[in-house]
């Protein structure tokens, strides 16, 4: 059973104890964390791993990237065109990396040959990069390497 508590700030923190384990998330929306939190015994249920669905399901960039869009759109906000452009660009280069070899020199490198490509479009390649490295962190419990 999942226990809610709500913060000052008005958002949720939802904590999951079971078999032993133990697993906190902070939501803004109570239901948010209702679902997360039946996910989440779900999981443990199931196969030991307190993990979410998507932390086991992405392995590559490219699925964080995949991720991050179909979220995008549940919530109503699809990514506009450059966006969408930045998002298919950095999965063009970078989407078939296996997440444990996505390291901080590999994204320096990419870094460094994109600046070098186009220079106009190296800020919003690299605002891309922050995002989904936001996203991988936040919703697949994927730390990105800092740069």
């Amino acid at each position: 059973m999942a226990s809610f508590t709500q913060l000052p700030s008005g958002n949720w923190r939802v904590q999951v104890r079971r078999k032993n384990r133990y697993v906190s998330e902070t939501f803004r929306r109570r239901k948010d964390g209702e679902d997360w939190a039946l996910d989440i015994e779900r999981n443990i249920d199931r196969s030991g791993s307190p993990k979410p669905r998507a932390a086991v399901q992405a392995k590559t960039f490219g699925d964080i990237i995949d991720l991050h869009i179909e979220d995008m759109h549940e919530v109503g906000r699809p990514p506009r065109r450059s966006k969408a452009a930045v998002l298919e660009a950095l999965k063009d280069a970078l989407g078939t990396v296996k997440l444990p070899k996505l390291d901080r020199e590999r994204l320096i490198e990419f870094g460094a040959s994109e600046g070098r490509q186009r220079s106009e479009g190296a800020a919003s390649q690299a605002d891309g990069l922050r995002c989904v490295g936001d996203y991988g962190r936040e919703r697949v419990h994927y730390e990105a390497p800092t740069a």
